[in-house]
């Protein structure tokens, strides 16, 4: 019989294992724009490039999910990396537009391995550390999208395509050490024993039993507002610099690892000292405003410089507010369906990241550069007004000292 990881051992090779992969994902995001404007310059060919990728992870992550819970975590985190080695390479290598959305569509079918190592986390954390661990995994996000521009930036020099077959070798690696260095964390005893059938696999239908999961739907829908800001962001932000201030891949590479750099300082060190004290919900209320702010100043910045601090603003919001929302939901999942609950999570964000730059690219194109980030900033106020509707004190997290509600 297996055993279950060591929590600490477990925690630092998903750390190494998300670093990596969101390592080449910052690698890329930098060069969509350009890359795209070989073959269509508009805002709205960038916007349906990132929904293709979102539309393909947002049916495979129940998919996931349920195969995490049912096989275990190692084995679902090795395909699915090995399926976006294959994207990247198919990217790097295409010569129509169609084949770039192949490519990332791939790419996106085996990318919902983060919330497999979320629930690899939950697995060995205990619920009160899990918004500390959560941010943890954050700051593996926030240092793959600061190395990754960066490298990318570096690496651009040799070609533009030469980033994308970097992070393709990434891959293979993180692969490799998923195989070599991590321990199974969830033991056959805690599996999940049912057969999987089509319900089990049906994105809305994975949404929809999350829903009904005492205390997780309010929640799942303020994921989805901050994921729709995200989206909008994701799709209209590397063209913006583009267009308005005639950002090179290298310049945009250095922009990005800005704000990853950011998420470092938040999820890595903040977020961590943060949460225990005032509690998750009220970790995610002081960030949520903050977030809102940085989204609407960005399309007003009057030069490129005015973009950084703009960008840092959302970066220390949506850090703040992240991991605390990731942890509550968590707890208001069993053992035996963490998995699937949690990939009901990025379900939510998959979907929001489906429906998103369609909106974002349109209003790019139609009403105006700003339009983008200033709908992203009222979603973002959407998602505050959701959590503080949440009872202090309810069980969805672990708050020292409650505060009342009025």
């Amino acid at each position: 019989m297996s055993q279950p990881a060591a929590p600490r051992s477990a925690s630092i090779i998903i750390f190494l294992i998300v670093f990596l992969d969101l390592l080449g994902v910052g690698i890329i995001a930098p060069l969509t724009p350009y890359i795209v404007r070989d073959f269509d310059s508009s805002g709205t060919a960038v916007a349906i490039l990132t929904l293709s990728y979102s539309a393909a992870q947002f049916l495979a992550t129940p998919i996931l999910g349920v195969l995490s819970d049912r096989l275990g975590r190692r084995r679902v985190l090795i395909a699915s990396i090995l399926g976006s080695a294959g994207g990247y390479v198919l990217f790097a290598t295409a010569g129509s537009l169609h084949l770039l959305f192949l490519s990332r569509i791939i790419d996106g079918f085996t990318g919902g391995n983060i919330s497999t190592a979320q629930a690899a986390i939950a697995d060995v954390t205990p619920p009160k550390d899990r918004a500390k661990a959560y941010g943890l995994v954050g700051a593996a996000f926030g240092l793959g999208f600061l190395l990754g521009p960066t490298f990318s930036a570096v690496l651009s020099v040799w070609g533009k395509y030469t980033p994308i077959w970097a992070a393709a070798g990434l891959s293979l690696f993180t692969a490799g050490l998923v195989w070599f260095a991590l321990p199974e964390t969830l033991p056959p005893e805690r599996r999940r024993r049912e057969p999987i059938g089509p319900r089990d696999i049906n994105p809305l239908a994975v949404l929809l039993r999350a829903w009904v999961v005492p205390g997780a739907a309010i929640i799942l829908v303020a994921i989805f507002a901050m994921g729709f800001a995200h989206a909008e962001l994701r799709a209209s932000f590397g063209v913006l610099m583009r267009d308005r201030f005639e950002y090179t891949e290298r310049d945009a590479g250095w922009l990005f690892a800005f704000m990853g750099l950011v998420a470092i300082i938040v999820q890595g060190g903040l977020v961590r000292r943060i949460a225990p004290v005032l509690g998750d919900r009220r970790t995610a209320l002081l960030g949520l405003p903050i977030g809102a702010v940085g989204y609407a100043l960005i399309p007003l910045a009057p030069t490129a410089p005015w973009v950084y601090p703009a960008i840092g603003l959302c970066g220390l919001g949506m850090g703040l507010a992240g991991p605390p929302l990731s942890g509550m939901l968590s707890r208001t999942a069993p053992h035996d369906a963490r998995g699937e609950v949690m990939g009901a999570s990025q379900s939510a964000s998959s979907l929001a990241l489906v429906i998103g730059p369609l909106l974002a690219g349109t209003l790019y194109d139609n009403l105006g550069v700003g339009w983008p980030f200033w709908t992203a900033g009222g979603f973002i106020l959407i998602a505050m007004a959701i959590v503080s509707a949440i009872r202090a004190g309810s069980g969805h997290e672990d708050a020292p000292e409650p505060t009342p509600v009025a």
